[in-house]
């Protein structure tokens, strides 16, 4: 046991060691960083003496919630700090961790129970299910091939792991052993692939970043084909957008990929590496957005309904909720206020 404890310690180690030269330009790196440290709780627990129990239990009581933050940051095209999912999570941790203060677990009842243990322990299975789905739900609209590979491997990994935290913390069916073989498995996954580089081919700052030139040889080179095949994409890409087919209702990258008779692949490398975008629906929502947000000035008496219709959304909600997070600001408050301008 205390072999395969020290084991699961080298692989935390190794994790941290490597996350450490992101800490300084990516929240998300930070937020894993601290998930590191409440995963050396969740080992050390059994081992811990009882006067520093508490400080392991409020350790691995944070999994959950950092999990979830973490799936935020990481794979959400932007991050919604206020809501009901970030509530829940947040009382997950402070709950337990006040209560703890005044009362130990086996002597709370009632409301104390209640508040401080019962529901925090259902918020917390709440908040990874929503993990899980913040994983799943806009994986096939992720431009960024590493990153669709580190969704697997949270999914799988450390997903799973933290599923039994879960399970072994509030339902208390897990020894001692099975810590350190749970955080072996995932530590080895996770450790694999930072240490195979992909890490660092991440961006966790998601949504637009500025496209990247191409560099140009004097000499022709190997890659020379290469750039040329991407230019020509490239040019059939923009000119069918400009044409207006990103008005297309129920457009997917699939349907796109075979517009412009490309394997899915080599269109979402496209929109990544030559365009700068990381997700799907922000290059759309880019172009909706900027060709709504024209006609809602120089057409000042369309409603805007119908001008959400013609570029391509289905409802004014989804089109209000776009043009919010790209505009930071409402269609009828953009159009007020450049009415007066």
């Amino acid at each position: 046991m205390l072999i395969l404890t020290g084991f699961s310690l080298g692989c935390l180690v190794i994790l941290l060691i490597t996350t450490t030269r992101e800490l300084h330009r990516s929240s998300a790196a930070r937020v894993f960083a601290v998930f590191l440290i409440a995963s050396f709780g969740f080992l050390l627990h059994p081992l811990a003496p009882a006067h520093w129990q508490w400080l392991t239990l409020n350790l691995q009581g944070m999994l959950p919630a950092l999990f979830w933050l973490l799936c935020q940051i990481t794979f959400r095209q932007r991050l919604n700090s206020f809501s009901v999912w970030s509530l829940m999570a947040l009382f997950s941790v402070v709950a337990p961790s006040v209560a703890r203060c005044f009362y130990s677990h086996q002597n709370a009842e009632g409301w104390v129970l209640f508040l401080g243990w019962e529901l925090g322990q259902l918020f917390e299975f709440v908040i990874i299910a929503n993990g899980f789905w913040i994983v799943l739900a806009d994986w096939p609209a992720d431009l960024v091939e590493p990153r669709r590979k580190l969704r697997a491997l949270v999914l799988v990994f450390a997903g799973t792991a933290v599923l039994w935290v879960a399970l072994a913390f509030n339902l208390g069916i897990a020894h001692a052993i099975n810590r350190a073989l749970v955080v072996s498995i995932a530590g080895v996954a996770i450790a694999t692939f930072l240490l195979q580089g992909r890490f660092s081919e991440l961006s966790f700052q998601s949504g637009l970043t500025p496209p990247t030139k191409p560099e140009h040889n004097e000499e022709p080179n190997e890659n020379t084909g290469q750039a040329d095949f991407q230019n020509e994409h490239a040019k059939r890409l923009a000119d069918l957008m400009a044409e207006g087919y990103y008005r297309t209702e129920h457009l997917t990258l699939k349907r796109l990929a075979g517009e412009l008779d490309l394997p899915e692949y080599r269109t979402r490398a496209l929109i990544n590496k030559h365009l700068g975008y990381r997700n799907f629906n922000d290059y759309i929502n880019q172009l909706r957005i900027a060709e709504a947000s024209t006609r809602l000035i120089t057409a000042p008496d369309t409603p805007i309904l119908n001008i959400a219709l013609d570029v391509g959304y289905r409802s004014l909600s989804s089109f209000n909720r776009a043009f919010r997070e790209i505009k930071q600001a409402t269609p009828t408050e953009f159009r007020q206020k450049h009415s007066a301008a």
